[in-house]
């Protein structure tokens, strides 16, 4: 280290020496070539005496001293009347000389960064600061700017800095940078740049120079700096003194230049230039130390004996805190301006200019009159200075210039915590420092003092308490006497100026420099102050006295003092709101981005019905060219009309066809000629149509008695007045007729009572019914208000139609079990069903006995009441009830199964069945028929006879189990598990085999074990799970609290947490989570890395099945953080938009203009990070709306368009961070690795999506579900269950879904069963409807994929479950045909899984025939019995309803004649009604299976079905020995 330093100081020698060694830089720098930096600008303070920080590093010293305030109140202030003139004759002008003087050595007004503020305590009741007695007020004091290298630790306390240079150099007058000096030049002169032709002064500042930005405590408003003028030192503008000052010396470069042009014409600009800024300096540098200095030193400075490289020229900091500030006392309140005749110059008040009320509008004052500089001067140099003493005048003592949100201050207090901010010692540690006794007794301070005013000695005295603890500046203005500052003042100024002058190596009296010669500086040495002013100002030699700092020889009369009462009052104190004018910017702004979501929410939901209209339109121009033989009138004998029927209020109207039949007869069809509707209208004495009167007349609406009304629009007009011409010819032939009327449309629809008011009624109708009949306790809430007296007549007068009454049984209205029970129960035979009858139907099937029961159904087929049945009669019962099941038996099947009954129950030769003998065919299976009753829709828990119920439950429990586990063991291939589950109505008709009992022992919980084992089996279920969530959020909140510890305590002192408080460590540690979860949102969604990972000894540990899951939780908590930060700095830009200008440097990538007040607009839109930012998060917002299930559902390309967007989001949150406002960019560091990954997958997936591939066969199958097979691509390998995504060309070849696919690993083409559910399904439907094609070819595919899932792992289990729901069994079909070719071709050794058990859940077997298909493949292939097969239809009956106890009657008699097959599906696989018990099916399977510990159980279907499952799995792991580990997909 030692070494490089040595280096680096021969380096910065030698690049001194070859500039030369009369080149004298603006900063200062090599001034001193042993030690460049020696009184450059920027340079700390010389410490020439040892400090007293309170910690002994850096807090200021003091703290046991009084208020600064109370020090200035109490022993500076000078009221106004008692203000005593120079006792010797100090000029105005010396005064403020004196603040040249220190401005050319000190520029120490830069605050530390971040800003440390003291607060100066204010004392109660201070008529200045607190005249409102609050006890509460307190002065900003903002600390120095100090060495960063300092500050550490007691060795190295804390140093000052001047940003100054310590040399008089004239930086004065062109500022302390080659810059700022640079721009002050006239361009190709060598003079100094003027604004006007006269060159009277500098040019304006449209560079914009920085200039100390203060306001003007007036208007208090920051100037214009553009309106300034250039000038060197950029504290200039604060009085018109120091301005009358500045523009002396502009003038007098530019007097020097010219004179130089003429000596030497020869030269260029710069060498004139240059020649001229040594002359200023070294005219300037006489004046300060041959004629300023000697006229107030009582001692004299030596000869100047050359340089001396040695001594260091640095300012101390009591020269700046301490010996500087003595010339306070001397600045008077007032400034005075005169002609050169002597005359007085005032302002329209006829006052002088006040120093309180000029401050930073100097330019401004001087303006007012054309020679205002020179009046100024003039009057300077006619004005006494006030009396060297402890007294400062009010303007410098209260009314002293502060910031905009402290428009006064007290530059007495100001002062004294200067030198406790520096840590100077107390006023006798100083004196001991230069060598001065300590001071025992307040007498001694000044005895001058003690004899003229003892009462200002005891004040000090008072304040202080104690000498130890008097202030060295406080100390030494009390030496002050008459004839000057006291010992310690002459002291350290003595001390400065000698240093200063000696080690200047440019001094203008160092003839080794060679700027000057002998006759140079003798010539230098007889220019004074006086000389400056007359030959470069219009003032005459005779209009100022020669010894310019005195006020002697005057060429007028002097005018003394000012009294007050020429003065004007100075304005009050006053404070700034920086907020202002961000108010309305900001509500704006945050209210938007409150509205952004719903507007975002409001635009999706404007395309998603701008998409259900144009699907609509879509489907009625398909409907248009549908050839229907529907359309054509029949003359004669019916007529149909096109319409549309309106059906309520947001309710889709739809598409009829209205059918009038004759017999009075009414029938609404759909296009395609279903019948929707139909009415009878001879029931009807009279029909009511109500026209529509408005809206081009074409609405018209049928009053519907009993029944819910039918409002149809047509086209035009005519058709409707057709249609009603037509319906009341056709009602007239049957005495019928139709009144009409005419309402407007709004009236039409508000007072039809539609389908949806009639299901409303209908619902209270069936509860009250069911209540009756049950002794339901009714809950009125439902209905939202209670059925009153004017409701419960409206429901006794309620009567059913058939096809309500169908719909309430869940069948289909044209149902031959329907037509008979409806007959049966319309006992006056009105056509309708009433509340009476109902009541009295559902009791009897609810209490009535087993032969009640037996009876109903035997007279529901009786129809001529002539106490028998025929075998047809019998035949037609069975096939009713199995045509309720769609079963496809033939007439001759079912015929088969009645004759079997009967011979099974002796009956072989009858041809009548009485009821008897119908008692007799149904008594084998009386205990089903025994609780038996009628399901209704929507009253599905309340069965009769719960407590009979429940026993005959646990004996056909114990019963079906026990025979369950002797087919499970004997490996029956027809076995299953729902066979062995409690409450499957059909195991006695699937069981073969004599019943064997099973001992089973089962463990005792106590409740608290019980629950610790339920704890224990979701752990162990879900261990991977957790312990990645864990470990996620672990990472999430560890990168949050280590981000918010950080900026909390770590980086307190980068002063941001100052700023913005405890907002910044929040709104930064939620960007590190950003940036941690945003970037593994990449991750989450690299399909194929994460397929490949699926086949290695990873997947044992990580869940890859759960990405998508775990996609979406990353996706959430990362718009959490979102949030967090928003707001976090919605609360950030608020306290920023409310800070001071100089309080905004802790940005270091920021630079503001001193006079520049960044509003809230500057924060949000005014730079990179603000703008970026409220793009981001308008991109947040869309995405994550059009990312929800709805959406995604409704308008999937709006939600794979938004999803595009995340490459902007990422790309904008690198411009985010990349101009380094509060930190160095770190999203880089989480984003560059999940990208880099992301991008391989992604151009994996590019590399197979563009191949086309050519569909083999499509077809449309039954419950709008679609299948494709098509070419499988050489190279394509998959495991079954997985999926892929695929793109039809014909619908946008961007646009990729996920299906899974069905077909199996072995066969050559893949095969996909698709369910249309949202419109790119339906349109994916119709694009392969052979009747759109038209012989056409079939739209090619894009294919991308295989993907892993879940359901693919099936084969690493002993024993898997398989549950699939509705279009969930797709994987399934892949999984049992794969299964089965491998147990065919004897592979099953190479899979661990030896027995799966398939579980379909299915509204109707109907729907899925497709999957019948292979189900029956799978059990012709199946001869071992390895695949066990359950299938339930839900959209049907529970197991105590009457009509399933006798379809299982059927079905195991049609067993017995086929061989085991089922009569609804045609397979082996045992066929239930109604919804699995699950948990009881796998405890028996588990029975079955003692020896396995854990049970692979997959399921697929919609969330409600999963769940359950995954109920089960969680019940039986808790109440078994085994784990039931659960995998799930939905859809």
């Amino acid at each position: 280290m030692a070494r490089r330093s040595a280096i680096f100081a021969l380096i910065q020698i030698l690049l001194c020496t070859a500039a030369g060694y009369g080149s004298q830089r603006f900063d200062g720098y090599y001034n001193n070539l042993n030690q460049p930096r020696l009184g450059s600008s920027g340079r700390p303070l010389e410490q020439n005496c040892s400090t007293h920080y309170a910690d002994y590093t850096y807090q200021p010293a003091g703290s046991d001293r009084p208020s600064a305030r109370l020090i200035s109140e109490e022993l500076f202030y000078q009221p106004p009347s008692s203000i005593i003139p120079s006792s010797r004759n100090f000029t105005a002008m010396f005064a403020f000389f004196s603040q040249l003087v220190a401005l050319e050595m000190i520029d120490t007004d830069d605050t530390t960064c971040p800003v440390e503020l003291i607060k100066i305590v204010v004392p109660k009741c201070d008529k200045e600061f607190d005249p409102e007695c609050s006890g509460d007020k307190y002065l900003p004091y903002e600390r120095v700017v100090y060495d960063k290298h300092t500050g550490q630790s007691p060795n190295i306390p804390r140093k000052q800095l001047n940003s100054a240079t310590s040399y008089i150099d004239a930086s004065f007058v062109y500022g302390a940078s080659m810059v700022r000096a640079t721009y002050l030049q006239a361009d190709n002169s060598p003079l100094l740049a003027s604004g006007d032709v006269w060159n009277k002064y500098p040019a304006k500042n449209d560079i914009l120079l920085p200039f100390v930005a203060n306001p003007n405590p007036v208007e208090h408003v920051i100037p214009n700096q553009k309106n300034l003028w250039k000038l060197g030192d950029k504290h200039v503008q604060e009085n018109p003194a120091l301005v009358s000052f500045a523009v002396l010396f502009f003038r007098w470069h530019n007097y020097l230049a010219r004179r130089f042009q003429k000596q030497h014409p020869d030269w260029t600009s710069d060498e004139v230039f240059t020649k001229t800024r040594h002359w200023v300096k070294a005219s300037l540098q006489n004046v300060i130390y041959y004629e300023w200095l000697p006229s107030f030193m009582k001692q004299s400075f030596p000869r100047y004996s050359g340089y001396k490289q040695h001594i260091n020229p640095d300012v101390t900091y009591l020269f700046d805190a301490v010996a500087l500030r003595y010339f306070i006392t001397m600045i008077p309140s007032g400034i005075y301006q005169r002609t050169g005749k002597c005359m007085p110059v005032k302002d329209k008040d006829d006052k002088h200019i006040r120093m309180c009320n000029s401050y930073w509008k100097a330019q401004e004052v001087l303006l007012q009159s054309e020679e205002g500089v020179e009046e100024t001067l003039m009057g300077l140099a006619t004005q006494l200075a006030e009396e060297e003493d402890t007294m400062v005048t009010e303007d410098l003592q209260r009314k002293f210039y502060g910031p905009l949100h402290f428009s006064r201050h007290d530059y007495v207090a100001f002062t004294i915590m200067r030198g406790r901010d520096y840590g100077l010692p107390d006023y006798n540690t100083t004196r001991q420092h230069f060598g001065l006794p300590p001071l025992q007794a307040w007498e001694d301070i000044n005895p001058w003092l003690m004899k003229k005013d003892p009462q200002l000695i005891m004040k000090l005295k008072n304040v202080y308490g104690s000498l130890d603890k008097v202030d060295a500046f406080v100390g030494a203005m009390f030496e002050t006497t008459p004839n000057g500052p006291g010992e310690l003042i002459s002291a350290i100024l003595y001390d400065q100026f000698i240093r200063v002058r000696d080690g200047d190596r440019f001094w203008f009296e160092n003839t080794e420099n060679g700027l000057f010669s002998e006759a140079e500086i003798m010539e230098i040495r007889t220019i004074r102050l006086y000389d400056i002013i007359v030959n470069s100002t219009n003032i005459d030699h005779d209009q100022i006295q020669p010894d310019i700092f005195k006020l002697a020889d005057l060429p007028c009369k002097h005018v003394g003092q000012i009294n007050s009462s020429d003065l004007p009052v100075c304005t009050s104190h006053k404070g700034y709101d920086y907020f202002a004018g961000s108010e309305v910017t900001y509500i704006i702004v945050w209210v938007c981005f409150g509205l952004i979501p719903f507007v975002c929410i409001l635009f999706a939901y404007i395309i998603s019905k701008f998409k259900s209209w144009n699907y609509r339109k879509q489907k009625q121009n398909m409907l248009k060219n549908i050839k229907d033989t529907v359309f054509n009138i029949q003359p004669g004998t019916l007529s149909n009309f096109k319409a549309v029927e309106w059906v309520g209020e947001n309710e889709n109207a739809r598409p009829v066809v209205v059918r009038i039949k004759t017999k009075c007869l009414l029938d609404v069809l759909n296009p395609s000629g279903k019948k929707l509707r139909s009415i009878n209208m001879s029931n009807f004495i009279s029909v009511e149509a109500i026209l529509s009167s408005n809206k081009g007349q074409t609405t018209v609406m049928i009053k519907v008695p009993k029944e819910y009304d039918l409002v149809l629009q047509f086209p035009t007009e005519s058709q409707r007045r057709y249609f009603v011409d037509y319906l009341k010819e056709t009602i007239s032939e049957y005495e019928r007729q139709l009144q009409t009327k005419e309402m407007k449309l709004k009236h039409i629809y508000s007072t039809a009572f539609t389908q949806k008011k009639r299901n409303a009624v209908l619902e209270r109708f069936f509860k009250t019914v069911f209540s009756e009949a049950f002794q339901m306790d009714y809950d009125p809430q439902l209905d939202k208000v209670a059925i009153e007296t004017r409701q419960a007549k409206e429901i006794l007068e309620i009567e059913l139609t058939k096809e309500e009454f169908a719909d309430a049984m869940s069948v289909r209205p044209n149902s031959e079990f329907v037509e008979n029970m409806f007959m049966l129960m319309d006992t006056d035979h009105n056509g309708y069903i009433s509340f009476g009858e109902l009541l009295n139907a559902v009791v009897l099937l609810s209490k009535g006995s087993c032969q009640d029961k037996l009876q109903t159904l035997f007279r529901m087929f009786d129809l001529e009441c002539k106490g028998c049945l025929q075998k047809d009669e019998l035949t037609r019962f069975f096939s009713s009830l199995l045509e309720m099941a769609s079963s496809n038996l033939g007439k001759q099947e079912v015929a088969d199964l009645v004759e079997s009954i009967c011979t099974h129950n002796g009956l072989t030769g009858q041809t009548a069945i009485n009821f008897d003998d119908f008692c007799q065919l149904l008594s084998p299976q009386m205990d089903k028929l025994w609780n038996a009753g009628i399901e209704w829709k929507g009253c599905k828990d309340c069965y009769p006879n719960q407590e009979r119920k429940k026993g005959a439950d646990v004996k056909k429990k114990s019963q079906t189990t026990h025979n369950a586990f002797h087919r499970i063991w004997k490996g029956s291939p027809t076995a299953s598990v729902s066979s062995i589950s409690s409450g499957s109505g059909s195991s006695e008709s699937s069981i073969v085999g004599k019943p064997t009992k099973f001992i089973a022992i089962r463990e005792t919980y106590t409740p608290l074990k019980a629950k610790m084992k339920k704890i224990k089996h979701f752990f162990e279920n879900n261990r991977q799970h957790i312990f990645f969530l864990v470990l996620f959020y672990g990472i999430c909140f560890g990168l949050f609290l280590e981000i918010f510890y950080r900026y909390t305590v770590e980086r307190e002192h980068s002063g941001l947490r100052a700023l913005m408080s405890y907002g910044i460590s929040f709104t930064r540690g939620a960007a590190a989570v950003m940036s941690f979860t945003f970037s593994l949102l990449l991750l989450t969604m690299c399909r194929n890395i994460i397929t490949f990972l699926r086949g290695t000894f990873l997947n044992l540990y990580v869940p890859f099945d759960s990405h998508v899951a775990f996609h979406k939780i990353v996706a959430w908590t990362a718009l959490f953080f979102t949030a967090i930060h928003v707001l976090g700095y919605s609360f950030n830009f608020y306290h920023l938009a409310t800070q001071p200008t100089k309080y905004l440097c802790v940005f270091d990538s920021i630079v503001f203009r001193a006079d520049f007040l960044p509003t809230i607009d500057f924060w949000l839109f005014g730079n990179m990070t603000g703008f970026t930012g409220v793009l981001l998060v308008i991109i947040i917002y869309i995405i994550y709306v059009f990312a929800t299930q709805t959406a995604r559902r409704y308008i999937f390309n709006a939600f794979w368009a938004s999803h595009k967007l995340i490459m902007f989001l990422y790309i904008l949150t690198i411009l985010h961070g990349a101009s380094i406002i509060v930190q160095k960019p770190m999203f880089h560091v989480y984003f560059v690795g999940p990208a880099i990954l992301f991008s391989i997958d992604k151009m994996i997936s590019l590399s197979r999506k563009r191949m086309e591939i050519c569909v083999i066969r499509a077809d449309n199958l039954a419950s709008d579900v679609t299948f494709i097979e098509f070419k499988r691509p050489s190279h394509f390998e998959y495991k079954s269950g997985q999926w892929v995504r695929i793109a039809c060309l014909a619908q946008g070849r961007n646009e990729y879904h996920p299906f899974t696919l069905t077909s199996a690993p072995h066969e050559d083409s893949l095969s996909l069963h698709i369910r249309a559910l949202g419109p790119w399904t339906w349109n994916l439907r119709n694009n392969f409807d052979p009747e759109n094609l038209k012989d056409g070819p079939l739209p090619k595919l894009y294919l991308d994929g295989p993907y892993g899932a879940g359901q693919q792992d099936w084969y690493q289990y002993e024993v898997s479950v398989l549950v699939g729901a509705g279009i969930g069994v797709t994987p399934y079909a892949s999984i049992l045909k794969d299964f089965v070719h491998m147990a065919t071709i004897k592979s099953t050794y190479k899979i661990r899984c030896q027995k799966l058990y398939f579980i379909w859940i299915t509204g109707s077997q109907r729907h899925f025939e497709w999957l019948l298909d292979i189900l029956r493949e799978v059990e012709s292939i199946d001869e071992k019995g390895v695949v066990s097969i359950d299938i339930f239809i839900t959209q049907f009956f529970q197991n105590f309803d009457l009509r399933t106890a006798m379809l299982y009657i059927c079905e195991e008699h049609f067993q017995k004649l086929s061989g085991g097959r089922s009569v609804f599906t045609g397979l082996k696989a045992a066929t239930h009604f109604g919804r699995p018990q699950l948990p009881s099916m796998f405890g028996a399977l588990h029975k079955a299976h003692p020896q396995v510990r854990k049970v692979g159980v997959f399921s697929c279907g919609p969330p409600g079905v999963t769940k359950s499952v995954e109920r089960a799995c969680e019940e039986t792991s808790r109440t078994t020995r085994a784990l039931f580990e659960h995998h799930f997909e939905n859809f």
